[in-house]
Parts: C-alpha cells; structure tokens; sequence
C-alpha cells in the first residue's frame, strides 16, 4: 500500500464489516484496510453460535496488520450467559442493541475492563437538530458514559438494508464530541451511497453488512468496492 493510501486512511472513518458467518470470508479479507468484523448472536439470519464464534474470532485475530477487533452483536442476552461465553469467546467488543440497562453496563465492565462496549441507538424518528434535541439525547446517555466506548446509530432492527434520515447524524455527532465517544453510523449503506455519507457527516465509524451482501451471502468483491470508495471519498 503506497503512502498517500495510507495517509488517506488515517483520516477516514473506521470500517466495521458485520454479520460474518464463515472463516473462508474472514481470510479472504486479508489485507483489506479494515477494522472491526461483527459476528451476530442475536438471533436473525447472520447467527452465529459461541462454538462457532470461537473459530471466527482465531481467524479474525489471525489477519496481518494492524489488530482487527472481533465484535459481537447481542439484543437482550442475559448477563450470565454473556459473561461465560465471553471465556471461551475472545471479543474486543460487545455492540448491544437491546434494552439492557446501566447496570447490565456496569458488570459487565467489572467483569472485563478491557472489553469496548458499543451502545445502540435506533433512530425512530427525526429530531430536529437544536440544544432540546442534544440535551435529550445527553440526558439518555449519561448513566452509561462510564462503561461505553462508542455509541452506534442504525436504523430500527439493524441489519434491514434501509437507512435512517442522515440528518439526525448532527445531533449525535455533537453529543458523542461532548462525551468523548466514537459515532459509528450503520443502516442501508452500500458502496454506491458511502461516499455521500463520509463527505456529509463526520463519523468516527462506518457498519455494513447487507449492503455487502448478495442474495443473502458476504460477496468478497462488494466489501472490496465498499472498502475502496471509503478510502476514495
């Protein structure tokens, strides 16, 4: 990789794939300027279980360059069973999309320190951007900013291939600037629609997954375009 790629890179959001099921996948990605993979274990069609996970995650930490962090996806998971299967599971992060509450957060900390723990927030609806709005937003987040590391906006249910209205990103682009937290933005986004995302909004991450995908299945030559218009934009 010449310099000026990689010049470019150090100021392009992070890319995150999600919803890998297979270690043929994850080795062909060798090589690509990525940073995080998302392995699914909420249930949904990209499910993985802990047994298979385990091999997942070995041949996530396998690939050359810099560390990429394995990340795993959980809606509601009860806490005991997350903290075991976190034993045998070797994760960077935890990306929770449920309800779970500041205490959820907060032993699940205590257990691992080191684990990166990512918060989802689905946006709804559209909130006009203005101090009401941030403060709102402020107010919700509070209680969790000791244990997280990033918050992530998706689209409801995550993983639909739609997008939310982009617009809502200000709002919570100036929260996460308060707060000192990363912003990873997820839903609906594909290589022909990235590029509009990372010129317009400034966001410390990138998600995709269907838009990666055809028929179903992570199509090597979809995350090569995704990955080439993000260090293009």
């Amino acid at each position: 990789m010449n310099q000026e790629v990689v010049e470019s890179l150090s100021i392009k959001p992070r890319i995150k794939i999600c919803g890998l099921r297979d270690v043929a996948t994850i080795e062909a990605m060798e090589g690509l300027p990525i940073q995080e993979v998302g392995l699914v274990f909420a249930p949904s069609k990209r499910q993985v279980t802990a047994a298979q996970a385990e091999q997942l995650v070995d041949a996530i930490h396998r690939l050359s360059g810099e560390r990429i962090r394995a990340v795993g996806v959980f809606v509601n998971h009860p806490l005991e069973e997350m903290i075991a299967l976190l034993q045998h599971v070797p994760l960077d992060v935890v990306q929770l999309h449920g309800n779970e509450d500041v205490q959820y957060y907060s032993l699940l900390h205590e257990a691992y320190p080191n684990l990166a723990l990512w918060k989802v927030i689905s946006i709804k609806q559209q909130r006009e951007h203005n101090n009401e709005a941030e403060q709102h937003i402020k107010d919700e987040l509070t209680p969790y900013i000791p244990y997280i590391e990033s918050i992530l906006i998706d689209a409801p249910g995550g993983g639909t291939g739609k997008p939310f209205n982009w617009e809502a990103i200000a709002t919570y682009r100036a929260v996460a600037d308060q707060f000192e937290l990363q912003l990873y933005v997820a839903g609906g986004l594909h290589e022909g629609n990235v590029a509009q995302l990372i010129s317009s909004y400034r966001c410390d991450g990138i998600d995709v997954s269907s838009g990666v995908e055809s028929d179903g299945v992570k199509d090597l030559h979809k995350i090569n375009e995704f990955v080439r218009k993000v260090i293009e934009a």
